[in-house]
């Protein structure tokens, strides 16, 4: 047998046992009690998906509506972060207390879908420019209110941030953020990791999904050290390790990761021209902030995190720094549904108005609920 036939058979055998670990795992790990799913076409041609989870009815509940809510994923991330399984599901938390709650996917992530000529690499710009606008319009179209409350994790924060001053201007009437920094320090080996991303993304994304093949050995197995600088293991149950790697996690762009490279360096957070200065538009926000960070979060340290919030100008913030927490398990970590959900709730009932029912409009100077 010549070493050609036999490196084409040895590929083989290794596509198909991918193939089949992926299947299994797609089986082993699928999440139940999926939202609807909505389909938005931006202007720049993407199709970008919202997932939408209906308020529920409650005994002796007012009937107005309220403002929706919506919650967005990090780098690397899809809406299945928001809407993880059983008690770590913020999307559904806040759907049984009242809200109505769209979990969005933005381009790339999910089952997001170029057109046809591509383009096939984004920045944070194009989030800011195309996907926030495209999605926030489709929403306030569907549930009638002109503006929505967001809730972000990570990058789905910071792109909120930008997009607040910016293409969203008086569209946002409360603003969470979660592990979400505008001053970027990120340690020096996951700095090497995203040059190492962009070094593997010649067509301009690095396929995080890879990830999948490695689902039924997470929590099993010792992590590698840099998991350590996404999540505060120790607060994420080895089971729901596995269905995290088996569902969250989605494509990194090329350009969205050069981009976070150049704040980092540069000490910055601003569009790629340079032209926009997004931390100066942090400073001009009037509507209602809650700033929530892990005092163990390596992305989001706490003195970052503190800094940040000490920008914040509005009337109304609040700032949360939780114990023993790092990034990704301050939404999917065991005990967030007991320690930052409720923190969520709390902040969101007192800023939140309830407008007047359906057909009576939804005007400024409305009493908060």
């Amino acid at each position: 047998m010549s070493l050609i036939t036999t490196l084409i058979i040895l590929t083989l055998g290794i596509a198909l046992l991918c193939a089949i670990d992926l299947a299994f795992v797609a089986w082993a790990y699928e999440l139940e009690d999926r939202p609807q799913r909505i389909d938005v076409v931006t202007a720049d041609g993407w199709t970008v998906t919202a997932w939408h989870r209906a308020a529920e009815a409650r005994p002796g509940a007012s009937r107005e509506k309220r403002v929706p809510v919506v919650l967005c994923h990090g780098l690397a991330n899809n809406h299945s972060f928001m809407e993880f399984r059983g008690d770590q599901n913020l999307a559904k938390f806040l759907s049984s207390v009242g809200f109505d709650c769209y979990s969005l996917d933005l381009r790339g992530a999910g089952d997001t879908r170029a057109p046809d000529e591509g383009p096939w690499d984004a920045t944070v710009d194009d989030h800011v420019r195309f996907d926030l606008p495209a999605l926030v319009d489709e929403i306030s179209r569907r549930s009638g209110s002109p503006k929505v409350v967001w809730i972000g994790h990570s990058l789905g924060g910071v792109v909120a941030l930008a997009a607040a001053s910016t293409t969203l201007k008086d569209r946002i009437a409360a603003l969470i953020t979660i592990g979400s920094p505008v001053y970027f320090s990120f340690p020096r080996r996951l700095t090497w990791l995203m040059r190492l991303a962009c070094a593997l993304a010649p067509w301009g994304q690095f396929n995080a999904t890879v990830l999948k093949l490695i689902a039924p050995f997470a929590g099993r197995t010792p992590a590698p050290a840099i998991a350590n600088a996404t999540a505060n293991l120790k607060n994420i149950e080895p089971i729901a390790q596995r269905y995290l790697v088996a569902n969250v996690f989605a494509p990194m762009w090329k350009g969205v990761l050069t981009q976070l490279e150049g704040w980092v360096l540069h000490d910055r957070f601003a569009s790629t021209d340079a032209t926009t200065d997004y931390r100066a538009g942090v400073a001009t926000l009037r509507m209602p902030i809650l700033v929530i960070g892990g005092t163990m979060d390596h992305l989001a340290p706490p003195a970052a995190t503190t800094r940040f919030f000490e920008l914040v100008q509005s009337p109304v913030r609040e700032l949360a720094l939780l114990q023993d927490y790092g990034h990704g398990d301050l939404v999917i970590g065991a005990r967030a549904h007991l320690e930052v959900y409720p923190l969520v709730e709390k902040f969101l009932r007192g800023v939140t108005p309830s407008p007047a029912p359906v057909g009576e409009g939804w005007g400024e100077g409305q009493s908060r609920s």
